[in-house]
Formats: C-alpha cells, sequence, structure tokens
C-alpha cells in the first residue's frame, strides 16, 4: 500500500520505457476444521482478493491498490495522500513535497520535511541541499488535553558538500533548524514545550595512507537552544561566534560528536578499529532519536588462510556511558564474536561461531539519610555467551547426491544483582549476595538429504533435540522429521510433502506429543506469449495431531488448507 509518487527521469521522454503499465491479481482462501477444541482459533473459512495497477510515467510511480476479504470488507488505496516526486536529469536529481534525505547520522538523519532538495553530482564532487517544514504546528485541544502533543512549526534548511578523488574525500555540513514562537495560538502555563532552535556543522573526511591503509573521521558540533523566548541576558565574554546563529541564551548548550576510524588489509588480513563519543544529550533537530551518552570501542580483525580455505573473523567491542559521571548509574557492555569457516576439499564444510554479550550496571543512588544500604547490592550484571558447529559433507554422483549435516549450538545466560563490585566480558569474579540464575540451552539437529536427480525429487530425514535446564527446571524436546520434494513440469511446478513428530518432557514426565502432517503443491504455467505476464496457484494443507498426555485431557486435531491464485502483468 504505497503512499508516495517517486520522481521522473528527464532522460526518458520520448524514448521507449517512457510510460509503463503494471499490477497484479490475487485471491486466497484459508479453510479451517478442527475437533476436540471448545473454542476454536479461527474462522472456518475466509476469503481475500486483492489488486494493484502501477502506472510508470518517466519513471514517476502511481500505485493503485484495492483488497476485500468476507471478513473485513474492502480497502482502496492510492499515492495522493502524501506526494512526493523526484524529478532527475543526468547529475541533476530533486526531491519535492513529503520528503526525507540523510546527510549523516549526527546531521540530518532520515528525518520527514515538507518542502525540496536536490541532489547534485558533477564529476567528483557530491552537494546536497534541502530546505522545507520539519514539523507542523499541533494546536493545544481542550476536549482532547493533548497538553503532551503539542508542537511548534519547525522549519529546516541544511547543505552538504562533498569531494572525492582518488581514495581521498572531504564533507562540510550545515544544518539550521529553528520554531516559529508564534505559531501556537494558546500555550497551557502547565506546558512544557518550549521553541527551539538548531544549527548543526558537521566536518567529515577519508585518506588513503597507503596501499590497504585507510584513515577516516568524522566530527559534529551541534548548539542547541532549548527555549528561543528566554531573555539573553549573557555577556558578550559569554558567548562565542555561533550565538547570534543560534539565537543563543541561557538555555544554549554545544554537544559534540565524533568519530574515527582505521582499516589495513593486506592479502591474508583485514583490521578495523573504530572509535565513537557521542556528548551526553547530544541531539539535532533534523532527525527523531539520536543514541547519547554514550563511548565505543570496536576491533574487527580477519583472517585468511591456507590458500582461503581457513577463514576466521573477529568482532569485539566495548561501550559504555555516563560519560559526564552526573548519572546515578553507570553501564559498561562489552560484545565479542568469532566466526571460523574450514573447507578442506569440496566435500567437506565446517564452521564454528562463538559470541559474548555481557552487561554491568553500576548504581549510585540517593540514599535515605535514615537506612543506609550500599549501593554496590544494587549492581546487575547479565552474560550471554552462545556457541555453534557445524559439518557438512556431500557425496555421491549425479544420478544421487548425498549431504550429510550435522549440527550443534549452546547458549547460555546468567543475571546477578546484588553485591557485584566489579565485572569483566566473561564474568564477575567475585561472590555475589545474590545467585544468579543461570540458563542452559543446547539444540542439536542431524539430517540427510538425498537429490535424486532422475526423478527431480529430493528425500531428507532429520532429527531434532533441544534441552533447556533452568533452575530445578529440565525441558527436553524431541523428534523426527521426514520431508519429500518433486519437480513438476519441467521445473514449471512443485509438490511437496511432510511429516514430523514431536514429544516433550518437563523433567520426567511428557508434557507434549504431537504429530505434523504438511503437504505443498505449487504450479507456475508458462504462457505462450510472456508479454500477457504470468500466473501462479500454490495450495498448502497442514494437519496438527495434538495427542493427550493426561486423563483430563482430549485429542485434539486442527487442519488448515490455504490456496493461492495469482496474476501478475
Amino acid at each position: 500500500m504505497a503512499t508516495n509518487v517517486h520522481g521522473q527521469n528527464l532522460d526518458k521522454i520520448g524514448k521507449e520505457g517512457m510510460l509503463k503499465v503494471s499490477g497484479g491479481l490475487s485471491f486466497n482462501t484459508v479453510t479451517y476444521a478442527q475437533s476436540g477444541l471448545i473454542i476454536p482459533t479461527r474462522d472456518p473459512f475466509a476469503w481475500y482478493a486483492s489488486g494493484n495497477l502501477n502506472l510508470s510515467i518517466l519513471d514517476v510511480s502511481l500505485p493503485f491498490t484495492y483488497t476485500y476479504s468476507n471478513l473485513a470488507g474492502g480497502n482502496f488505496r492510492q499515492p495522493f495522500n502524501r506526494a512526493a516526486i523526484h524529478p532527475s536529469y543526468k547529475w541533476i536529481k530533486t526531491h519535492i513535497g513529503l520528503v526525507n534525505m540523510n546527510f549523516s547520522p549526527y546531521t540530518l538523519s532520515g528525518h520527514l520535511f515538507l518542502g525540496g532538495g536536490i541532489e547534485l553530482t558533477p564529476g567528483k564532487w557530491k552537494i546536497q541541499a534541502m530546505g522545507g517544514r520539519l514539523q507542523k504546528a499541533v494546536q493545544y485541544d481542550a476536549l482532547l488535553n493533548n497538553i503532551d502533543q503539542m508542537t511548534y512549526q519547525r522549519f529546516g534548511y541544511g547543505l552538504k558538500v562533498g569531494y572525492e578523488n582518488k581514495g581521498y574525500s572531504g564533507e562540510v555540513i550545515l544544518l539550521k533548524a529553528n520554531d516559529q514562537s508564534n505559531s501556537l495560538n494558546f500555550i497551557p502555563l502547565n506546558s512544557t514545550v518550549r521553541p527551539q532552535d538548531n544549527l548543526v556543522m558537521s566536518i567529515k573526511g577519508k585518506a588513503k595512507i597507503i596501499s590497504g591503509l585507510n584513515i577516516e573521521a568524522e566530527y559534529a558540533l551541534s548548539g542547541l537552544t532549548q527555549n528561543v523566548n528566554e531573555i539573553n541576558d549573557l555577556n558578550s565574554g559569554s558567548q562565542n561566534f555561533i550565538h547570534p546563529l543560534i539565537n543563543g541564551n541561557a538555555t544554549t548548550d554545544f554537544f559534540n560528536a565524533y568519530n574515527a576510524s582505521i582499516k589495513y588489509s593486506l592479502k591474508f588480513m583485514k583490521l578495523g578499529f573504530k572509535y565513537e563519543h557521542v556528548d551526553p544529550g547530544y541531539l539535532t533537530l533534523g532527525g527523531y532519536y539520536f543514541n547519547n551518552d554514550i563511548e565505543n570501542f570496536t576491533f574487527t580483525p580477519a583472517f585468511t588462510l591456507f590458500k582461503k580455505k581457513l577463514n576466521i573473523a573477529l568482532n569485539t567491542g566495548f561501550q559504555r556511558n555516563n560519560l559526564d559521571n552526573t548519572k546515578e548509574g553507570t553501564t559498561n557492555r562489552w560484545i565479542g564474536s568469532a566466526t571460523t569457516t574450514y573447507i578442506p576439499s569440496s566435500k567437506f564444510v565446517l564452521t564454528g561461531t562463538y559470541s559474548n554479550f555481557s552487561t554491568f550496571t553500576q548504581n549510585r543512588p540517593v540514599t535515605d539519610p535514615f537506612y543506609y544500604q550500599p549501593a554496590d547490592t544494587l549492581n546487575f550484571f547479565q552474560l550471554t555467551q552462545s556457541a555453534s558447529g557445524m559439518i557438512s559433507y556431500n557425496f555421491g554422483e549425479k544420478s544421487i547426491k548425498s549431504v550429510i549435516q550435522l549440527l550443534y549450538n549452546y547458549q547460555e545466560s546468567t543475571n546477578l544483582s546484588g553485591n557485584v563490585q566489579n565485572a569483566g566480558a566473561f564474568g564477575t569474579g567475585v561472590q555475589t549476595s545474590e545467585a544468579g540464575i543461570p540458563s542452559k540451552v543446547h539444540m542439536t539437529n542431524a539430517s540427510y538429504t538425498a537429490q535424486l536427480a532422475s526423478i527431480e525429487s529430493n528425500l531428507t530425514f532429520a532429527a531434532n533435540m533441544n534441552r533447556t535446564n533452568m533452575l530445578d527446571q529440565k525441558s527436553t524436546f524431541f523428534g523426527p522429521t521426514l520431508n519429500f520434494q518433486k519437480g513438476l513440469f519441467n521445473k514449471k511446478g512443485n509438490l511437496g510433502a511432510g511429516v514430523t513428530y514431536n514429544r516433550q518432557y518437563t523433567n520426567a514426565d511428557l508434557a507434549s506429543n504431537i504429530m505434523n502432517y504438511r503437504l505443498s503443491f505449487q504450479v507456475n504455467p508458462e504462457l505462450k506469449n510472456q508479454k500477457f505476464g504470468k500466473f501462479g496457484i500454490t495450495a498448502n494443507a497442514n494437519l496438527m495431531q495434538r495427542f493427550a498426555v493426561i486423563a483430563t485431557q482430549t485429542n485434539v486435531s486442527e487442519l488448515n488448507v490455504t490456496i493461492n491464485l495469482n496474476y501478475n502483468f
């Protein structure tokens, strides 16, 4: 259901492809039957019909859609509720209407605005400019009591100029946004909405030092006036050169955001390091949300060894907040992962992964003067580790090819709270006042697949087991699966059938006993003339039988049959 009109390409005037018409029709039915349930989980029969028509004129897309069902009725959509056109010619592209543009993550970042923008890419230059309304005024309504939804009308203007040549580039960004202080007719006394003013400046560059060595950095400064209605009682010595550009006063704050990265590549190795710092409270009016009060360190080495048979990729990082030490809690996060792939031959593939995510929060609460509780008893540590391994072996000839695959995955998570005085990436290393609650999950899968070329079929047999341990609860889930797939009508169709049986035990007690049957059919017949479009037919049936495991239960069966007919042109 599209709501935008995409831009025209003026290069296509008078050429083939200037006008295109496409669309489709779809009809779906869902049939449901059950036994053993007092209240069915869905309606016994439902059908849905939908259609879409897309007119493309000079790459301007005008999509129309219509849907109808026996349950929800009809719904028509057309693209003129919110319109945006993007005319382009050679290296000139424009945006008109309700559009969005991206300058950088610290300046203009995907914010919708009603106005216009332009992108110029002549040669090695890249220039972007925008202007328009970022936010419309929302007046106070006493009947709705929408005091929290009130907003001033906001306009913004921005410019980005960049140049790139032979691995070197530079960008300069300016963004100005301000609220219209007279755009609200009435402001309740208890309202916290205030007109704001913002100027953001950013500079970014990258350079190729030597072959394989690249550096990149960005710095952004945001000057934000929280309330332009405040009287400017600052003397000239308390102001800097930016204050006149942002209606600066006592509510004006300045925030920094910057990052730098270095990448070094060799034939068998790649090394990467990135540092990012965003001041507490960093904000611009060119985005809806910004992650601030963070400091990130990321290291990403990767190795390719033994004639590319062995690949090792590592990713580790550290993040912390409360950079100015004014918050009651400080959170440190460690993230690490490793992936290894070894392919000794075309028949064998071995992979292994490990990941570690840990969080440590130290609280510094304001204590009651008549009751003191040590702050470290409120600390919190969370650790999640997972590891997996996979072995795949294929053998056989063209008539019958076989694949055997073994997969194992382990995940462990622990939460600790209390007297956790110190913690690292892999644990606390100290005694806590409260024991953690670990959760351990083991998952194993073994499968065999035979590809039968003579009859265009695949046969797969698999077995799964999942075991979860948490406190004194042990849950085990296991069962076999059999699947069969066969190609039809010279690969224009497919027939599939499968069955899965699962049993689940909680401790030593049988908790569930389920059999699941699947049947599917799909075909896409070819028309003699492809210009008339394509047809498709899909049908699926699923029968689930849940057997009673205690005397008070009854057997339950549920059957779902879906049919889809579609035509596209």
